[in-house]
């Protein structure tokens, strides 16, 4: 009689990487619905859009200038006319596609520091956190004043003053992942088989840090949002015409902000809204991918809620 080999219960396989964020973090996949809603918003925005740009700019209006939210106006208009609601959708797509291509940069400037230093090691690595810690000592903002006043006000330099200062900071968690993989068998063999530095990162180092990769991804980006608003609330960012949530809230909201307090909190609360669905998404991703984060009571708190229970379940016998 031959024997059947059994196949697993589908009760044990592991659920995939969605399954568990929707059923088991429901504040982070809330999280996900919101920033994939702003990301629609900005790619289809001159569909959405109730008021068009036309060559480039949003038509002004000098007999709608500073409108309470209205049915024609629903969150208003500015000290120009212009319709908010058009504009925050404008300044969406600037906002998102901004945040995207710095939060790429900055995981990319984090992942080449920290995998380099943590792979060649000795005098390199000892040198490159030692210039780390002395750039962590300056506080960021001062950092990147410095360098826009060097490079000069734009989108592209924004881009740069932002990127760099992030990757520099976020190195730190990468080069430690990048140690205990550097450490393992099979990394150790692959050096004794006369394996390459440059080959160790990418055959072995890189793929295996790809959760804290996306950790890093999925938590920086309200980050690099927050620093695109408050940029431009100092006079460092996009040019003057150029719609973008951080503008308003420093220009128009900052000057008009008793006046007309909805030019504030418009573009205040579309920036609070996405900061907290990138940090739920961040925390979430974060629990699932990282096993020693797991959501929850945790073992310590798990192990005496058991023996509490025990404890109550034997007194109840005893009576």
């Amino acid at each position: 009689m031959k024997a059947t080999a059994q196949k697993p219960e589908d009760g044990l396989k592991k659920p995939s990487f969605l399954h568990e964020l929707f059923h088991t973090k429901k504040l982070a996949a809330f999280g996900l619905c919101l920033l994939i809603f702003f990301l629609l918003v900005a790619i289809f925005a001159d569909v959405i859009a109730p008021v068009k740009e036309v060559g480039g700019q949003l038509p002004t209006s000098v007999l709608d200038k500073l409108k309470p939210p209205s049915l024609k106006h629903p969150l208003g208009t500015d000290s120009v006319g212009r319709d908010l609601l058009s504009y925050m959708i404008y300044g969406c797509r600037t906002s998102v596609i901004l945040g995207i291509i710095c939060t790429l940069l900055s995981t990319l400037v984090s992942l080449i520091i920290g995998v380099a230093s943590a792979v060649i090691g000795g005098w390199f690595d000892l040198l490159v956190q030692r210039i780390v810690d002395a750039w962590q000592c300056i506080p960021g903002m001062l950092i990147m004043l410095i360098m826009m006043s060097i490079l000069g006000n734009g989108l592209v330099q924004l881009i740069i003053v932002i990127s760099i200062p992030a990757g520099i900071g976020g190195s730190r968690m990468v080069r430690s992942a990048a140690i205990s993989v550097k450490d393992a068998g099979y990394s150790k063999m692959s050096t004794m088989l006369g394996g390459t530095a440059v080959w160790k990162m990418i055959q072995h180092v890189t793929p295996n840090i790809l959760p804290i990769i996306i950790m890093n991804l999925a938590g920086s980006l309200g980050g690099v949002i927050m620093m695109e608003a408050s940029m431009n609330f100092l006079g460092f960012g996009v040019a003057v015409n150029t719609p973008s949530w951080g503008a308003m809230l420093s220009g128009q909201g900052r000057s008009n902000m008793y006046v007309a307090p909805w030019l504030a909190m418009v573009p205040g609360i579309a920036i609070g809204i996405m900061v907290f669905a990138s940090a739920m998404l961040g925390d979430g991703v974060r629990d699932i991918l990282d096993p020693r984060l797991k959501g929850g009571v945790g073992s310590y708190a798990g192990n005496k809620l058991r023996k509490i229970i025990e404890r109550k379940r034997q007194d109840l016998n005893m009576l």
